[in-house]
C-alpha cells in the first residue's frame, strides 16, 4: 500500500474535490469511500469526511488500497491475450472459469490465472476484482476487456455504460429459427421462483431493466438446431440465455436455462457439454486514444462442429 503526500495550496476547498481532481483517473465514488474508510489524513490527523474544508498550506495524505487481496492466488493455466498494451488486455476466456473469486470458489477464476500473466490491473473492481471490467458467465467462452489501471477502467466502464462497445457472440439454439434476424426486446428481472435465474418481462408489469438483443440466423444445423450472431444492444444478467430461452429456442447445453421436452426432442445434441455460447467480438474507442479497436476471440474447439469452415470468411 503506497502513500501520496499533497501540500496543498489555493482558496478553501471540499477535500472530495481536491482529490478528485487529483486523481482524475479515479471515480468520485471511489474517492469517497477512500476518506470514509480512513484512508485519508490531514496534518497527521485521519478525516473521514468528504465535505472537510480543506486550506492553504494542508499536508495531504492518501493512502492507495491494495489492488490483491494477498488470500489470492495465482492459477496458472493456459489463457489466449489477445491483445495487449499500457493501458489494457483482451483475453479470451476459456468456458469453465469464473471472472472473478466468489462463494465456493477462491482458486480457479479468471482474475487468479490473470494475476499470474499480467502485471499492472486496476483496483476499482475491488481487492478480489482486480482489471474486471465487466464479466461473461462460467460456462461462457470468448473476449473479455482487462483494466490494467484505473484510468483505463473508468473508460471502458463508461463506454460499456453508453453502449459505446459493440458486442458480437455465437450461439448455438435447440430447434430451426425460421426468420433471418430478429430483435427480443423487454424488460429482464430476477425470477421469482428461482434466485439464480432470470426472466423476461415483455410488457414491464413487475419491474425489471430494458433489454435488446438482436440477432442474425447463420444456418440450421444437422435439422436440429441453429447457429445465430447475436449481437446484445444492452447488457443485462443472462440476457442472450434467457431471451433466446424465453422465445422457444434455449441454447445448445445451457444447464440453467433448459426444457426437458426440447432436449429430449433433439437427443442428436446430447454430445454437447456446456452452453454454446461464445462472445466472439468487440467494437469499441480505445481507452486511451480513442481509435476504433475490432478484437476477436477464437472459437474454441468444443464449438466448431457449428462451424463449416468452407465458408468461414462469410460468417467470422
Amino acid at each position: 500500500m503506497g502513500i501520496v503526500s499533497f501540500i496543498y495550496a489555493g482558496k478553501e476547498i471540499r477535500l472530495d474535490l481536491f482529490l478528485a481532481a487529483k486523481f482524475s483517473d479515479k471515480t468520485r465514488s471511489f474517492i469517497k469511500k477512500q476518506i470514509l474508510s480512513g484512508a485519508v489524513e490531514i496534518n497527521g490527523v485521519v478525516v473521514k469526511k468528504p465535505a472537510y474544508p480543506l486550506k492553504e498550506g494542508s499536508l495531504v495524505a492518501f493512502k492507495e488500497p491494495e489492488i490483491i487481496k494477498s488470500g489470492i492466488q495465482p492459477f496458472d493455466v493456459e489463457l489466449e491475450i489477445i491483445y495487449e498494451d499500457d493501458y489494457f488486455a483482451a483475453v479470451n476466456k476459456p468456458a469453465g472459469i469464473p471472472a472473478h473469486p466468489g462463494k465456493g470458489n477462491y482458486d480457479n477464476t479468471l482474475v487468479n490465472i490473470l494475476i499470474g500473466k499480467i502485471s499492472n490491473l486496476s483496483g476499482i473492481g475491488g481487492v478480489e476484482r482486480p482489471g474486471i471490467v465487466h464479466r461473461l458467465d462460467k460456462d461462457t467462452s470468448g473476449i473479455m476487456l482487462i483494466a490494467k489501471n484505473d484510468f483505463s477502467h473508468n473508460a471502458l466502464a463508461s463506454s460499456f455504460k453508453n453502449r459505446e462497445i459493440k458486442k458480437t457472440y455465437f450461439a448455438v439454439t435447440y430447434g430451426i429459427i425460421p426468420q433471418k434476424s430478429g430483435c427480443i426486446e423487454g424488460f429482464i428481472k430476477r425470477d421469482i421462483k428461482s434466485r439464480i435465474k432470470m426472466a423476461i418481462d415483455k410488457d414491464k408489469k413487475e419491474g425489471g431493466k430494458h433489454c435488446i438483443t438482436r440477432f442474425e440466423n447463420v444456418k440450421s444445423l444437422r435439422g436440429a438446431a441453429t447457429l445465430l450472431k447475436v449481437m446484445p444492444e444492452t447488457g443485462r444478467t443472462h440476457q442472450i440465455r434467457v431471451s433466446l430461452f424465453e422465445s422457444g429456442y434455449p441454447v445448445v447445453g445451457d444447464k440453467l436455462y433448459k426444457r426437458k421436452d426440447i432436449e429430449n426432442k433433439y437427443k442428436s445434441l446430447n454430445f454437447v457439454k456446456r452452453q454454446m455460447l461464445h462472445a466472439y467480438m468487440l467494437e469499441f474507442p480505445h481507452p486511451e486514444t480513442k481509435e476504433k479497436m475490432i478484437l476477436k476471440a477464437k472459437v474454441p474447439d468444443d464449438m466448431l462442429w457449428a462451424f463449416d469452415w468452407a465458408d468461414a470468411d462469410d460468417v467470422l
